[in-house]
Parts: structure tokens; sequence; C-alpha cells
């Protein structure tokens, strides 16, 4: 199964690894320190926002300078794009509307929080606004499409950004108020909420249908379906002029007592109510979750949650430092199929002579990873064959079961590593570069043929008996048939799709474990032929 979301203007599948600059970056110096930090991250993207009050200084002029620059300065670079059209929302805040929106609340109305009083959101249901964002993204997706159609620099367009009402759980205006007491529309009729109580309501209970069907999430459900409503219109609008993958990017549910407008925008597109939007948002392509925790039950269950058959996994924005998602982003490639994987806070990166922060080269060497392998990634994703080890605490190995090998990993940093290594591990560096957390990812491309990428980690494979072989503690315990089991191991990287050796590893760097010190990719060929049932005559 190969990655088909993300293409090249060839049509060829492509696998973004990259960074999105601060908010404000877009059309200002700070973007030449943004490709500078996508470069040392090894990344092949860049994401950057374009704002609604740029493209429409003023009401029905419009103005793609501000598009046209950053397309020329990703071109220049060699890097690909995904926009981020900050216009309704952004975080949930009309920070990007431009300043006739701002300057009448009696037309672009703010949604309105229990106590009547307005929040720092507009609401989704004043068509008025609705109208004014579709206008103007609809300009944009023409100069896009005039301006980069062949070329393709622009993978795909963000609408809006992690929308959603911010310190409410749904507007409570008269007009939102008529919408809460209409029938639950056909389209959700199925859909079931977790954890809703909804039958405890008694059937002639004088609720709203809302209430009714989805109990004690009804106003989230009914915030999120208007908001689905509101960016599928907008999507629709754009793919009518540019055909171009469509996401959206959400500020994930999985936050403290997890309740809408108070730990997250309400209405957001988070895993409780994911079918909701699926149902209302049908124009968007995906939608991606921003993820933010470090800790791993966490973000494996927000993993688990937007990686479905209708929706690949993909992370617009995660930490751009730090150990936590460094280990997370690789069980993200090997474990859920991501289709791609970008950083938050690109120039925050480097230091002022241009240099990695050392908080952010963790992020920094797992990304060069993921992008070094991107070619498999996008070949195996999904097909069980991409296997990730990210070093837990406390733990010094990790074990993986293969139909026919025994694989033990085991973590540099406390497990010494054999005299005799090319890379010199005695020295102040090498020291130093065995000691980082230990991480890999791990791709099976043929019956006997792996390719391993990572850092300060060691692999050893084990042939495991076959079922009838009544020898099998000594082929397990022969050294043929574990450190000696290789046809050829080689250092080298992908050129594309073509696999370039650099260096063949034989001898003293093969006799034990094959390891990965700092980033490095190896090809592994296992002999199928263990030589243990040659007659001796």
């Amino acid at each position: 199964m190969e990655n088909t979301f993300f293409q090249d203007a060839a049509g060829k599948p492509f696998m973004p690894i990259g960074l999105q600059v601060h908010n404000s970056s877009t059309g200002s110096s700070m973007i030449k320190k943004a490709v500078q930090a996508v470069k040392a991250y090894g990344g092949n993207c860049l994401e950057a926002p374009v704002y609604w009050c740029c493209v429409e200084p003023e009401q029905d002029r419009y103005d793609m300078e501000l598009v046209k620059g950053i397309v020329d300065e990703a071109r220049s670079a060699g890097l690909h794009l995904i926009l981020l059209w900050f216009g309704t929302s952004k975080n949930g805040h009309p920070n990007y509307v431009p300043e006739y929106i701002k300057l009448q609340p009696q037309t672009y109305r703010l949604a309105l929080g229990p106590d009547k009083a307005p929040v720092p959101s507009l609401s989704v249901h004043c068509r008025a606004t609705l109208e004014r964002d579709k206008k103007a993204f609809v300009k944009f997706m023409e100069f896009l499409k005039a301006y980069d159609g062949e070329e393709r620099t622009v993978l795909a367009v963000q609408i809006e950004n992690e929308m959603g009402y911010a310190n409410t759980d749904r507007d409570y205006s008269r007009m939102a108020d008529r919408d809460y007491e209409k029938s639950v529309p056909e389209a959700l009729k199925d859909v079931e909420l977790p954890d809703s109580g909804k039958e405890s309501i008694p059937a002639d209970s004088a609720v709203s249908p809302w209430k009714k069907q989805f109990g004690r999430h009804s106003h989230e459900a009914f915030s999120a379906w208007h908001h689905a409503l509101y960016i599928n219109e907008i999507a629709e609008a754009g793919k009518g002029i540019y055909r171009i993958p469509m996401i959206t990017n959400v500020m994930v549910g999985e936050q403290s007592y997890e309740e809408p407008g108070l730990c997250y925008n309400a209405g957001a597109a988070v895993g409780r109510v994911l079918d909701i939007w699926k149902a209302g948002a049908p124009a968007l392509d995906l939608l991606g979750p921003d993820i933010y925790n470090q800790n791993r039950r966490e973000y494996v269950r927000i993993c688990e949650t937007y990686a479905r058959e209708d929706n690949p996994l993909f992370i617009p924005e995660s930490p751009v430092r730090g150990e936590a998602n460094a280990m997370n982003a690789l069980l993200a490639a090997a474990d859920y199929g991501a289709v791609g994987i970008c950083a938050f806070g690109a120039e925050s990166a480097l230091d002022e002579e241009g240099k990695l922060m050392e908080d952010c080269r963790d992020m920094a060497l797992t990304m060069r990873i993921l992008s070094s392998m991107t070619p498999l990634l996008i070949r195996y994703r999904n097909t069980g064959r991409v296997h990730a080890f990210a070093e837990e605490e406390f733990e010094t190995s990790h074990y993986l079961k293969l139909p026919e090998y025994h694989v033990v990993a085991k973590y540099l940093r406390h497990e010494k590593m054999y005299f005799g290594y090319t890379t010199d591990t005695g020295s102040e560096e090498g020291r130093k570069k065995a000691q980082v957390r230990g991480r890999a990812l791990l791709v099976q491309t043929g019956p006997c043929e792996f390719y391993l990428g990572g850092a300060g980690v060691a692999l050893d494979f084990y042939r495991r008996p076959a079922p009838g072989d009544e020898d099998c503690f000594s082929h397990l315990s022969s050294r043929q048939s574990g450190q000696l089991n290789f046809l050829s191991v080689e250092e080298g990287h992908f050129d594309g799709e073509t696999w370039v050796t650099e260096l063949m590893r034989n001898g003293d760097e093969t006799n034990f474990s094959q390891y990965v010190l700092d980033g490095q990719l190896l090809r592994i060929r296992l002999n199928p032929d263990t030589g243990m049932d040659v007659e001796d005559k």
C-alpha cells in the first residue's frame, strides 16, 4: 500500500517532514531563518500561514503579494509548502480577520456565552461572516492555481486553524438557540457519542432533540456540526477552483478533564466528535491533530483516534524540541502509518548564529531519521513491516518478534559498544553520541532484507527455529544463525527511491550488533541459509 495522500508535481507519493513557522512570520525576514531550520532538521516541507487580513486589506480589494512571496521562498529553497489559511479562526480567535470584520460586530457576530456576553470567537451561525471568508478564500485559491498549479510547490491547504469556540461550549445567541431547537440532521441519526448518558433522559422529557440524542455532549455535538458545515462550505468553494488536498488542524480533546470550552475549543474536531465532523465536512480530505501531549499514553490514544481508513494520520503541529516528541513521532510513523509529521516554531530551533538549540537536537535527529526513510515509509506504511524502537524510561533493551527472526534492540547508552567499530566510540564526541536516548525504525522489505535507521541503537537478529527443527538449540546458539547470519550490511542513503551505498560494513563492524549511532541508515541482508543442515562427511 502506498501513501498517496500527498503528491508532488509528478503525481508521486510524498511524505512531508518539516516545520511550521511562528504565526506572524510570513512576509517577514524570519522566513529565511525558518527555511534554514527545516534544512537543519533534514525536512522537505515548510508550513506557513496566509492571513485573510493581508489578502483582503480592505473590503473587496485583494492583494496576493504575501502568497506569492512565501511560494517563491519555498521554491527557491527546494522545499514543498503547506499553506495555512488564517481566516475566521486562529485557535478559535478572529485575530487575522480584516479590520472591517472586527469593526462591524453587529454584522459579523461574535458567539455569545451562556451569560449572553460575547466570547472571543466569531459565530459559525453567522452567514455574513461565512460569505466573506469564503469569498476571500476563493480569491486566494484562484491565485494559487494560476501561480502554482503547474509547479505544485504547495502540497495542501489548511483551512482555518484549531477552529472552535473559546470560553463557551456553544453559541448562546438567539440565532444559535433557534438552530439548537431544530431536529438533529439525518446525517447524524446513527452517530453515537461515548459516555453520553442519554439513556437516563426520559423519553417524554421536554429537552432539545440534540440533548435527547447526545446527552451530556449535546452542546459539543451541536457546535461540532455547525463548525463542520461552515468549514465544509469553504472547502467546497475552494475545490471548485483548484482541486488540491484540503485539511484542517485540531486542538485535541485529550486535555485535562476533557470538557469543551474549558479544556479545548468547543466544536473542534476532537476525537469524541470526529464522526460528526466527517459527516458534516466531506469536502475536507483529513483532520490532523496538533499533538503537544508528551505523555506516551495520551499521544498513542490520539494517534489511534485519528488514524482511520477515512482519515490518514497527519500531524500538522508538535513540539519542535524535547525527547518526548522525538520518541513519540517514531511511533506515529511506524505504528499508525503517519502520512506526514511537522513541528511548530521553526525559528525557535536556531540560535542567533543559526545553530541548533541544544534542546532541539533530539527532535531534529528524529526528523532526519524520518526524512531519510520516507521512500520506505511511503511504500510500507500500514503493512505491518515498519517497526519502531523508542527507548522508554528505565528501558535498556527491547524485543521484537518477527515470523522468522528474534530481534533484540540494545540501547547504547546502557550497553557498551565493542572496540573495533568504524565509529570512534572511545572519543568524547563518540561517547556523547552513544548517550542519546535510543530510537530507530526497522523496515522489513523482503524475507531477509531490512533497513535500519536511527540513533543510539544496536540490533541482534537471531533466526527462529523452524517448527520441525530437532536441533533448535544448536541453531539458535550458533554464530552463523546469530551475529554472522548476514549476506551484506551497507551504510548509505536514498536518492529519490534509489538506494546508494556509501560504505560496506564487514569484519569488526558486523561481527557484533548492527548499530546506528547518530542517524545512519543501513541496508541489512540476512542469509536465508544458516548452513546448519549441511551433512557432515
